[in-house]
């Protein structure tokens, strides 16, 4: 039997056919009537979601399976409601979202223990590249970006689903934080990353998210089996030969927490084959053990509803990757 379309589908077609029309009605209760109300409107939509998104659904559920596999310790459940509280989670940070983008975040509300890392390069005047992932919210940067010293944050996406959200907000983005749509790494982007990290920007890419063209990839055991994780990250931080760090933010009793590290003070890719690949999955496994850890600290806010362990999941991306072209 040939395999449906939906089943098949690359993570970067499922969020571009997400719903647009719940989030902007979510948005505008928001606007109109504050935090309380959005959270009871917010559960028939994220129930509607549960519901139709059967994709979505078993990988939620698969991934519950792998995370109390791992780590018994947790006594978590891998059952349907743990899977919709993983959604409800999903929800939450939506309306996190709109509080960072409409600019109600107060400093208060952002706990940020390694802040001085930050600053010290600010100081410096050095760029350097910050690893993030699916876990929590990467749009607290915008927390980030309003510190002292105007940290200027360039924020790698690959397709034009965060525009999409952007608008809904009716916000016209930050004079700090700029989003670049990358679905392939050209010499002239390059050039223009370069040039950003030589005026001390950062750059902001997600290292658990396969390329939307398929290949480059390289395989690390995440959660006890093996996943396929981006080349792109380590690739071009060798070329731009600047500091790593690794940079992930969800909530914690009522506070953002920014969880900011070194990863690498810097990448540098052999050009041998066998080493190349050795380095590349070395570094993939280092990404992988801390998005573990932060899984571990926070189970419920790791946020990738696709297919995501096994061969058939790597097979799908790249198949529905060349389709689409």
């Amino acid at each position: 039997m040939k395999p449906s379309n939906i089943a098949t589908r690359h993570w970067a077609a499922v969020e571009e056919n997400s719903l647009l029309w719940g989030i902007q009605a979510l948005v505008w209760v928001y606007r109109l009537f504050g935090r309380w109300v959005f959270r009871l409107f917010l559960r028939p939509v994220v129930s509607y979601y549960f519901l139709a998104g059967r994709i979505a659904r078993e990988a939620s559920l698969d991934y519950l399976r792998h995370l109390t596999r791992h780590y018994p310790d947790l006594d978590l459940s891998s059952g349907l409601w743990q899977s919709y509280r993983h959604f409800l989670s999903f929800g939450e940070t939506l309306l996190d979202k709109i509080v960072v983008w409409t600019g109600n975040i107060t400093p208060e509300q952002v706990d940020f223990p390694n802040r001085q890392l930050l600053l010290g390069l600010i100081e410096q005047k050095r760029g350097a590249m910050l690893l993030s992932g699916h876990i929590g919210n990467l749009e607290i940067c915008q927390a980030i970006a309003t510190m002292r010293g105007h940290i200027h944050l360039n924020i790698l996406v690959h397709t034009k689903h965060a525009e999409k959200f952007n608008r809904l907000l009716g916000s016209r983005g930050s004079a700090t934080i700029q989003l670049i749509q990358v679905t392939e790494l050209s010499p002239a982007i390059a050039i223009t990353l370069q040039e950003k990290i030589e005026r001390g920007e950062f750059l902001v890419m997600v290292g658990d998210r396969v390329p939307v063209q398929g290949g480059r990839t390289v395989s690390a055991s995440f959660l006890g089996e093996d996943a396929e994780f981006p080349q792109g990250p380590y690739l071009l931080a060798s070329l731009l030969r600047c500091p790593v760090y690794t940079l992930f933010c969800f909530p914690v009793n009522g506070q953002f927490k920014i969880h900011l590290e070194l990863f690498a003070k810097a990448i540098r890719i052999p050009r041998g084959e066998s080493n190349r690949q050795y380095m590349l999955k070395t570094l993939a496994r280092q990404y992988a053990e801390r998005l573990e850890a932060y899984c571990r600290v926070a189970p419920l806010q790791w946020f990738n509803f696709y297919p995501y362990w096994g061969k058939t999941a790597a097979a799908d991306t790249n198949r529905i990757a060349v389709e689409d072209k």
